[in-house]
């Protein structure tokens, strides 16, 4: 569920023209999987947690719109792409918060942080680290189970990663 007009603003375009937070009913009707193209971005590190920017970009020919917080299940990946759960799905960071909806151009992207804190920071008994050589990512209606290769430390004991709503561009800040 998103915020009502009243509560965001109409028509705000971001500073590269390309994205626009809306709620109006003129809006860009809902991104469908087979126009989006989804992709990992350039990791950033902070502070004991690398983060990860996962990019949905609108590959179809025209204007749609996209909101929410992925899902992001660390698995096994490797050559065959094995969906082995390694450890839990990656905690929402944005509990509580209200998704936009993203109006997305050809061409353009929107994108949240994947965080994945080092396992080092945790004690071995309560992380019981593993290797994950991919992650499956589902967004609302828009994205189901999509497959990225992505090699990442994780506990297997308790939640490791996180994850963020969707934000203009393709940083994931």
């Amino acid at each position: 569920m998103f915020a009502s007009a009243s509560l965001l603003a109409t028509g705000v375009v971001a500073a590269s023209g390309a994205v626009a937070a809306s709620a109006s009913a003129a809006s860009a009707p809902s991104c469908v999987a087979s126009h989006l193209k989804v992709s990992v971005g350039t990791a950033q590190g902070a502070a004991g947690t690398i983060w990860y920017p996962i990019v949905f970009t609108n590959t179809g020919p025209s204007a749609c719109s996209i909101w929410g917080v992925p899902a992001v299940q660390p698995v096994a990946g490797g050559a065959s792409h094995s969906t082995l759960h390694m450890g839990p799905a990656a905690h929402n960071n944005s509990t509580g918060e209200m998704p936009v909806r993203h109006e997305v151009a050809p061409g353009r992207s929107v994108s949240a942080g994947f965080g994945v804190t080092e396992t080092g920071n945790y004690t071995s008994s309560a992380c019981v680290a593993r290797n994950a050589g991919g992650v499956v990512v589902t967004l609302g209606g828009f994205v189901s189970n999509h497959y990225l290769a992505l090699r990442i430390s994780v506990c297997t004991k308790t939640a490791s990663t996180h994850t963020q709503l969707l934000v203009a561009g393709t940083t994931g800040a």
